[in-house]
């Protein structure tokens, strides 16, 4: 249901950019896109055990995430030039990835061990926020 032409119903982002932040969220949970070790080890510390929590008392439901929400510095850089269609390809890709991991265990990051299940919630949370964003979910 995306396209290059979607507007988003919150935020700033173009749709483009919004496929290059999730699929860099991802890349970055994996461990495949690093982050700074300060900024790893403060999230850890600080963020781990707060937002995690926050996530599980809205039970993981978007539709009680509040819109407009911060976003790290380090997600919001985006290239001049984003190929769309690439993007969604990756995207595809990376979420394939997430469906098939089978470990028990999956380092993060940012929040360290955690199970895969809370792993794969985790994603999925924060994709469907970004398609909600852009009003691609069917209810």
């Amino acid at each position: 249901k995306l396209n290059e032409d979607n507007n988003p119903n919150w935020g700033v982002m173009n749709s483009s950019q919004m496929l290059y932040h999730c699929n860099k969220y991802i890349e970055v949970s994996f461990g495949i896109k690093k982050i700074y070790f300060v900024n790893r080890i403060l999230f850890r510390v600080f963020f781990r055990y707060f937002f995690l929590k926050y996530l599980k008392f809205l039970e993981f439901d978007i539709k009680k995430f509040k819109k407009n929400s911060t976003t790290l510095k380090v997600f919001k850089t985006y290239p001049l030039i984003i190929d769309f269609d690439n993007e969604k390809e990756r995207l595809v890709e990376n979420l394939t990835k997430v469906k098939n991991k089978n470990t028990k265990i999956i380092y993060h990051q940012l929040y360290g061990n955690i199970s895969s299940n809370l792993f794969k919630k985790l994603i999925a949370f924060h994709t469907s926020y970004h398609f909600n964003q852009f009003g691609i979910l069917s209810d």
